[in-house]
């Protein structure tokens, strides 16, 4: 009997982990991605060749309907010709992580929204950790939930699932037994027709919870409202209709107390607290106690790239933001540091305006250096009421900012942009940021 074939599309991490897992299940395993050389030359796609996997850059070189399932990557937009031909010969079509879930036997929590999911994730797996629960962080974070089932997995983990917009448009099964909409901003507008298409495929989570337990910012909901079908959604904000509520000096649960927040976030509503809020209100689903959770908040690390404080010379203090890569980050992080400072800002253009930056940026920000492919494009949605200076370079824009930001004053790097013009990912861009930081010296040395 010939073995079933399957088709993957982008052969990336999420990729190369589905055509294991697929060649695992005894699937006949192509893979397709327009380059040539991570098929020639990835040295994870040469040990799947050697166990079969068969890899091509160009559409037309295999008959799509000789398929019986293809699996996408979550960088691959629906635009994609294979994409847009695979659904028209209506060939069962699902992501990454769809054809992991369909074998996953583990609790699951899912966790989207435009900032804050990468910390939220860390924070509930540190929690359930410390608290004795076993708890792993997979998804977006790094860990495809196809590698994980590839490798010896513990079914008593509770699986703490990071999902990008990309991730939920392909995923249809009824998996987690929780989820949590920390927010919806404006970002990969490149990729979407607008702000409620983007929402529609945030808010696609809502049907792949098995039963009606859905967390959601109340900004966020009053806002995408009518896009909603969940009937029993929870909410976590400053009001008193919210059910984990903040009147940002103690968290409450409805109207019982809970806990008091800790000094540095007392006084502002910020991401952090919002962050804060709905990671208590998905370990408390699992038996965890306010006075263990504060315990556990105080020893959390959060991950690097997000306001990270880096150094401080000549009493100027340098952050490190490069995981800010939409509009809305960058204000949160503005709004988190007090005093004057500089920002260092651009990259790779993701369809949004900058105007948004203009009201906070007029008291707080001195002047905007700014980089990469979007730097024309924040200088003309931001002058003249903000002063933009552009850059050919990274380095040059940071050793500027030191040479005009004055003691008291801040120097943030914090984009709103992807970084694939200039480095490989955010971390890269992060990690050079901060290796130009460290060299700096002080001034009149």
């Amino acid at each position: 009997m010939d073995k079933q074939k399957a088709l993957v599309l982008g052969m990336g991490l999420s990729g190369r982990s589905s055509a294991n897992l697929l060649l695992k299940q005894g699937f006949s395993v192509f893979g397709h991605d327009q380059n040539k050389t991570l098929l020639d030359e990835n040295e994870e796609i040469a040990l799947l060749k050697s166990k079969g996997l068969v890899t091509f850059t160009k559409p037309d070189t295999y008959d799509i309907h000789q398929f019986s399932l293809i699996v996408v990557s979550p960088g691959v937009p629906q635009s994609e010709p294979l994409y847009m031909e695979a659904k028209k010969a209506q060939i069962e079509l699902i992501g990454e992580m769809e054809l992991g879930f369909r074998s996953v036997k583990n609790r699951c929590v899912g966790i989207t929204g435009t900032n804050g999911k990468t910390t939220v994730t860390l924070l509930v797996q540190h929690v359930l950790n410390y608290s004795g629960i076993k708890a792993i962080a997979v998804g977006n974070i790094g860990k495809p939930i196809t590698s994980y089932l590839s490798s010896n997995h513990d079914e008593n983990e509770i699986l703490i699932v990071e999902l990008s917009s990309y991730q939920i448009e392909t995923l249809t099964s009824k998996v987690f037994d929780l989820a949590v909409i920390l927010n919806i901003t404006p970002d990969h507008l490149d990729r979407y027709l607008g702000m409620r298409q983007y929402a529609i495929a945030k808010i696609k989570l809502e049907h792949c919870i098995k039963i009606e337990k859905l967390f959601v910012n109340e900004k966020c909901y009053h806002e995408f409202k009518s896009l909603f079908q969940t009937t029993h959604i929870k909410l976590f904000g400053s009001s008193s209709e919210c059910d984990i509520r903040t009147d940002l000096e103690n968290v409450y649960l409805k109207d019982n107390f809970e806990y008091k927040l800790p000094i540095d976030l007392k006084g502002i509503l910020s991401h952090e607290i919002e962050n804060m809020m709905a990671a208590y209100a998905i370990v408390k689903e699992f038996g965890v106690t306010a006075a263990k959770f504060l315990d556990a908040f105080v020893l959390f690390k959060k991950p690097a790239h997000r306001i990270e404080f880096v150094r401080e010379i000549d009493s100027v203090n340098y952050y490190d933001d490069s995981k800010g890569t939409n509009i809305d980050a960058v204000i949160q992080a503005v709004t988190s540091l007090k005093g004057p400072l500089y920002l260092i800002a651009g990259g790779v253009d993701k369809g949004s305006s900058y105007n948004p930056w203009k009201k906070l940026f007029k008291e707080k920000v001195k002047r905007v250096l700014a980089i990469g492919q979007a730097a024309k494009k924040i200088k003309d949605d931001l002058s003249p009421e903000i002063k933009v200076e552009i850059y050919e370079t990274l380095e040059a824009a940071v050793k500027s900012a030191a040479n005009q930001a004055k003691a008291g004053e801040s120097i943030l790097l914090s984009p709103g942009c992807s970084s694939f013009d200039m480095f490989k990912d955010y971390k890269e861009r992060g990690d050079e940021f901060k290796k130009i930081v460290n060299l700096l010296r002080k001034k009149g040395i």
